[in-house]
């Protein structure tokens, strides 16, 4: 029953935070846009408009917030064959309404005040730090691709970071030139020939489409702390004490990450008319979603 357990815990412990999608929000707007742009929940908007695929692992503060800017400036939401791309339109709205005030009447505000509060050295050292746990994930997703040069660009920032950079809190790598792009299993469904099916708005995973939706899922469950939980062999509590830990620091990313990309968010607020279709314009215009 033990992994039972862990499984409802960690699903219930991140719901609430996850719920405003900023992981996957994040997650996009760092990935998956040819060209360096916002960073990681990561995620615009895998929770609302996501960007992520030209940004490597290893690249200046600076030198992302000033692409952000000019990526936000160039974002458009195309058309779309909304009877194929959206066909649950009437669920999805009512759900994006509910992702919406979550957002602004607690997640924004919290986000905010965190990235204030908490020095800038502090939240670069914490996403180093998860970037690096993550990175094992990131080499099997690359291994199950098929793309062997950039398995071994992680495994090289892993080991590197992890010995050098006390346990990734420093990213040496990064400081070495030696960059990665992140990748996840929605990346990896895609190599393998699924199609992106339909546009959802998922609680727990924000604006996204069914395999995005599916990587997620996969992506969660190979957090190496949330595994390591799943030991029968640990103590009563330890596995408890694990899951605690581990949402610490990803709502902690997350919360930094939300603050981040507040820009994007506060142009769809301010400058659309219909924002849930300006959100889904974006959501469906990044490669991962095509």
């Amino acid at each position: 029953m033990r992994e039972s357990e862990v499984a409802m815990q960690k699903i219930l412990w991140c719901l609430p935070f996850l719920f405003v999608g900023c992981s996957t929000m994040t997650k996009n707007v760092e990935q998956e846009v040819n060209s360096p742009s916002p960073p990681s929940l990561q995620s615009v908007i895998q929770s609302g408009a996501s960007l992520q695929d030209g940004e490597q692992l290893g690249t200046s503060e600076g030198e992302l917030e000033e692409d952000w800017e000019a990526e936000l400036q160039g974002l458009s939401a195309p058309e779309i064959d909304v009877a194929k791309s959206d066909p649950f339109e009437r669920m999805n709205r009512v759900l994006y309404g509910m992702h919406r005030g979550v957002d602004l009447l607690f997640v924004r505000p919290v986000a905010l005040t965190y990235s204030k509060v908490l020095p800038k050295p502090v939240q670069s050292g914490l996403a180093n730090f998860v970037s690096n746990l993550l990175a094992p994930a990131r080499f099997l997703c690359r291994v199950l691709q098929g793309n062997w040069e950039e398995a071994g660009k992680t495994i090289g920032r892993f080991a590197t970071n992890t010995l050098l950079g006390f346990g990734g809190i420093i990213d040496v790598a990064g400081k070495m030139n030696t960059r990665e792009t992140p990748t996840g299993f929605t990346e990896t469904l895609k190599v393998w020939g699924m199609k992106p099916g339909p546009y959802l708005v998922v609680p727990g995973v924000g604006p996204t489409t069914f395999r995005g939706a599916l990587g997620f899922l996969l992506d969660s469950f190979l957090d190496p702390m949330f595994l390591l939980a799943l030991n029968k062999n640990l103590p009563a509590n330890a596995h408890h004490e694990l899951v605690y830990k581990d949402t610490g620091i990803q709502v902690s990313s997350l919360l930094i990450s939300r603050s981040k990309i507040d820009s994007i968010y506060e142009d769809i607020e301010n400058n659309s008319v219909n924002r849930y279709s300006k959100l889904r314009g974006l959501v469906l215009q990044q490669p991962i979603n095509r």
